[in-house]
């Protein structure tokens, strides 16, 4: 993957050059958002090629967890600065409606077609290989860059035939407005991961059913599950114990705790803590202070009554 993202950057890079002098001989709005597109595309494919080799290096002491973060990062970096350069395109747009000027439909489609080459090419490339969401904000930019390439032929082919230059103002409109519901996807689905919220795939209420549901536990609460990257979950967790269940059993009580959150909810990074009771004066969600406690002779059937207590 690493080396069609150099090649992806070599083709964004020479795509640009070009896309600059027609924008600068066709006088075209549309255009001009592109080459803005292109040139953000060019330092995503910069950016989305740095985070991937910065994500294989191994995991050091300071960073325990390895650097796979860092696609997050980039996939949030990516986003946010597509959403910027829409906003800012969008109001350039809003302008020509006001005070249209003439445009050269000619530079207009020849750069287009180049550009939509290109990007069709690129797109191709990052389908193949590994994929995350680092690779899918890349995919999203210039899947972004190959529609207003086509919105561009298009106004050009209606100004051409109508001789009414707001054509090309109003489908850049369009056009923009579609790339920034697009990113922002992408900005949400990374925020979360950046600020360490449980992940859409894994409903908590779920799995603390499934684990008190386990022979010998009677609670489960201060249940915390974040996401080290965008394919990898890690969870911390306190299980309340009955009072039958011995030291000898613990081992093969967590070893099954860690089973099924690794195979149902695929979290590969546990912290699970035993306990006898659960502290009145704990704080930690989604224990609350004035909850009462799970009583040693919890009947299964009150588990979801039980799951309330703790998270309502």
């Amino acid at each position: 993957m690493e080396r069609r993202l150099s090649v992806v950057a070599i083709m964004v890079g020479s795509l640009l050059a070009f896309e600059i002098v027609a924008a600068f001989f066709s006088h075209s709005v549309a255009l001009l958002s592109d080459v803005a597109h292109v040139g953000t595309d060019f330092l995503s494919a910069l950016l989305t090629l740095f985070a991937e080799r910065i994500a294989r290096r191994p995991s050091t002491q300071l960073m325990s967890y390895g650097f796979k973060r860092g696609t997050v990062v980039a996939a949030f970096v990516n986003g946010f600065s597509l959403i910027l350069l829409s906003v800012i395109i969008l109001g350039q747009t809003i302008l020509r409606f006001f005070y249209p000027e003439p445009v050269q439909p000619f530079w207009m489609i020849g750069a287009a077609l180049v550009a939509l080459s290109v990007d069709g090419i690129i797109l191709w490339m990052l389908t193949k290989g590994e994929q995350n969401l680092n690779i899918k904000s890349s995919f999203i930019h210039f899947l972004g860059d190959a529609l207003v390439s086509f919105g561009v032929i298009l106004a050009a082919i209606l100004v051409s035939v109508t001789h009414k230059p707001w054509f090309d103002p109003a489908i850049t409109f369009v056009l923009v407005s579609v790339m920034i519901y697009t990113s922002w996807k992408i900005v949400k689905e990374s925020l979360l991961i950046l600020m360490e919220g449980t992940p859409n795939t894994i409903k908590l209420e779920i799995l603390y059913d499934v684990i008190c549901r386990l022979p010998g536990i009677l609670a489960v609460h201060d249940i915390h599950v974040w996401a080290v990257s965008d394919r990898e979950y890690a969870a911390s967790l306190h299980v309340v114990i009955g009072p039958k269940v011995v030291i000898s059993d613990t081992d093969r009580l967590l070893k099954e705790i860690e089973g099924i959150l690794k195979d149902r909810f695929g979290i590969v990074h546990t912290a699970i803590q035993l306990e006898s009771h659960v502290d009145p004066e704990h704080h930690g969600f989604p224990h609350q202070k004035d909850h009462e406690p799970f009583e040693d002779g919890v009947n299964r059937k009150d588990v979801p009554t039980a799951f309330n207590t703790f998270f309502v």
